[in-house]
């Protein structure tokens, strides 16, 4: 699935259906882009993602959703902004002048900006309220809860700076119209075939077998020039940014369809292949191995290790030593007792009647 290119254009927004976690997982029901468009350009066709381009109108307001990326915008790259906008001159973030919809960010990207820079950011939502895509307010609910988790997490560390709002109107900038020629500019370019830079996440996604989210990368980076002058670094509780595992050793039969379904190789077989590791910094929440399971033997724990996230350790959940069933004569993970494999077990268990002699009837 890797090496397919699948992508859904609308002029300068595109899906890429490959990156998609409902594409990915038959059963996983992921909806976030669907219920925050505000023109419903996404549909579900054959239980797979569907953009309609006649109804999108580039908003971008749903990139910010999406949880593997895959959605983007020609002329916004949210994670290039994040990452550069230290260097950039004005702390404030407006949908009038700098950026599409604020939507178009997540708390990792606010995190980064605010990690990465010397100061507070402000992120301006006075034209939220009144704007024609915020359809019943779902797109500025959106946005304001990305700032809270944002301003939540930093909390938690103890960092002193936060993503501040503003709230009231302010009167028309002419950079507000520079903004708006840029995005002229930019479609006349891609009209045109003019060669430009290559977004960091188009180029990201490009690497072989590169799976994993950029904006949890760049995340991963920020935190790591700060963990040592964090106030916590083993949070507790739940956490709506990081997540952390444990697999059941009784349950657990080895088959490893959690790590082959994995969409951002947080979970990952030894290399005897015996084994399971994770990774609190590369897994997204998607909740795909505890469906896939089939034992239910993967479930999620809490706690969460800012320092094995900012250096990407991964944990040994499970390993188990591989002898042969006697019953079958097929290797299977031993966890103790009788040396006869679940299947065989289950077999005699459920099908004893079958081997009832007919003088004992």
């Amino acid at each position: 699935m890797g090496n397919m290119n699948f992508v859904q254009k609308s002029n300068l927004f595109s899906f890429n259906a490959t990156r998609c976690l409902r594409n990915e997982y038959y059963h996983n029901d992921c909806r976030l882009c669907i219920d925050l468009c505000p023109k419903g350009a996404f549909h579900i066709v054959r239980n797979k993602l569907t953009l309609f381009d006649n109804e999108c109108v580039e908003c971008a307001g749903c990139i910010g959703t999406c949880p593997t990326e895959a959605l983007e915008i020609e002329n916004f790259d949210p994670n290039q902004f994040a990452a550069s906008f230290a260097q950039q001159n004005n702390s404030a973030i407006s949908c009038k002048v700098s950026t599409p919809c604020l939507g178009v960010f997540d708390s990792e990207h606010m995190l980064v900006m605010v990690l990465r820079g010397k100061e507070a950011i402000t992120c301006d939502l006075s034209h939220c309220a009144g704007c024609v895509l915020n359809e019943n307010g779902k797109l500025e609910t959106k946005i304001r809860a990305t700032i809270d988790g944002a301003n939540g997490f930093l909390e938690t560390i103890g960092f002193e700076n936060r993503v501040g709002t503003i709230d009231v109107k302010e009167e028309q900038s002419d950079r507000r119209a520079l903004f708006r020629k840029g995005i002229e500019k930019a479609k006349v370019a891609i009209a045109e075939g003019n060669s430009v830079l290559q977004p960091m996440t188009s180029a990201h996604h490009a690497l072989p077998d590169m799976r994993m989210p950029l904006k949890r990368i760049l995340l991963k980076n920020s935190l790591k020039e700060h963990v040592g002058e964090m106030k916590k670094t083993i949070l507790e509780g739940e956490s709506s940014l990081f997540f952390n595992k444990q697999i059941d050793f009784n349950a657990c039969t080895n088959c490893g369809e959690c790590t082959q379904f994995c969409p951002t190789d947080a979970l990952f077989p030894t290399s005897d292949k015996q084994g399971i590791y994770f990774s609190q910094g590369k897994c997204i929440g998607c909740g795909i191995c505890e469906a896939i399971c089939k034992p239910k033997a993967i479930s999620a724990k809490e706690g969460i290790d800012l320092v094995s996230i900012a250096y990407e350790r991964s944990e040994q959940l499970v390993h188990y030593d591989m002898v042969m069933c006697h019953e079958c004569r097929c290797p299977f993970p031993y966890k103790g007792g009788d040396p006869i494999c679940d299947r065989c077990s289950s077999f005699v268990t459920n099908h004893a009647n079958m081997f009832t002699l007919a003088r004992d009837m």
